[in-house]
């Protein structure tokens, strides 16, 4: 794996951010054809890479300064080469991608407070992340469109690997049940139940499908029986996944039948089950999921060929790194 790849693993274009010993700003780290990069560009995406990393959890050591250091300016070499040769149908499409970016990730936040808070955490005013994600579409914009041609899927690529991929398309089975949980342990310190305490749980149980049965609402009984806090307060409805809990549990409710209610014991508890529904399992077809094989194979042949792709660049640029 070459630097430049690993770069673009941390994600293109970091944009500007400080770090270690202040620099001279006029200091060139790099330059090529049309572009240079000054030493205080990459100290400011370096301290912005460190912060990124920070607010996720992550610590860059020390000794690894000098390494993570020369993939930035990789980064920042890249993002310089492709804004050379962008065309304004390039730019364009950046502007666009960068103010959808930049929406989506506000949506991920409560408040304008909250999302410019963690913006500023990264050490960005809220325009100069603006121009970041700009950088960064316009970066990949330019990658893609001189890539298509090495990049193209063809629909017969698509449908083998489709025919090849048969497991990838099943769809299990879904159940929308309402139940009510007596369970057989302690739900505080996960104790099993002694014999005598389980008999009680399975007689309130006898109790609560008599109810059902003679026409008391399955809400009104998940809300006043039942022990199963996730599903207590919105009347005890639960969706269940064919392969997704124990196989004899599972058997016992796929074999009922809708509006049917019956007691279901599983090792949890006790459960009173009424069926709403349940969708059978299917295999979904080549025209609902060619999509997103397109993508998938896309993304495969861009990434195969573009560490290459890059070092032809830097090639053709006449990069030269002057970083000490």
């Amino acid at each position: 794996m070459n630097k430049w790849w690993f770069g673009l693993a941390l994600g293109l274009g970091l944009g500007g951010v400080i770090f270690a010993a202040p620099a001279s700003p006029g200091k060139l780290v790099a330059k090529g054809l049309g572009f240079t990069v000054k030493q205080s560009e990459l100290e400011s995406a370096y301290r912005q890479f460190v912060l990124s990393q920070a607010v996720s959890g992550s610590v860059v050591p020390t000794e690894m300064e000098v390494f993570f250091r020369k993939q930035v300016l990789d980064e920042l070499i890249i993002r310089n080469i492709a804004a050379t040769r962008a065309t304004a149908g390039d730019r364009g499409q950046a502007y666009i991608q960068s103010l959808d970016s930049y929406k989506d990730l506000r949506s991920y936040y409560i408040s304008e407070t909250a999302f410019i808070l963690r913006i500023q955490s990264l050490g960005f005013t809220t325009n100069a992340y603006r121009l970041h994600l700009q950088n960064n579409a316009l970066t990949q914009q330019v990658l893609k469109r001189e890539l298509k041609s090495k990049t193209m899927v063809k629909d017969t690529e698509i449908e083998g690997y489709y025919n090849k991929n048969h497991s990838l398309w099943k769809v299990p089975a879904i159940a929308e049940v309402v139940h009510v949980l007596l369970a057989k342990v302690d739900l505080v310190t996960g104790r099993k139940l002694n014999p005598d305490e389980r008999a009680f749980k399975q007689s309130v149980a006898a109790k609560v499908l008599r109810k059902a049965r003679v026409g008391v609402s399955m809400k009104q009984l998940a809300l006043e029986f039942s022990e199963d806090m996730s599903t207590k307060e919105i009347g005890g409805k639960l969706q269940i996944v064919q392969g997704s809990s124990s196989p004899a549990f599972e058997r016992k409710i796929f074999a009922l039948r809708p509006s049917q209610i019956e007691m279901v014991e599983s090792d949890f508890g006790y459960h009173i089950v009424k069926v709403a529904s349940v969708v059978p399992a299917r295999t979904r077809k080549l025209p609902e999921v060619s999509r997103e094989i397109r993508n998938h194979l896309h993304v495969k042949k861009y990434l195969s060929v573009l560490p290459d792709y890059v070092s032809l660049l830097r090639r053709q640029a006449s990069v030269i790194v002057l970083l000490d």
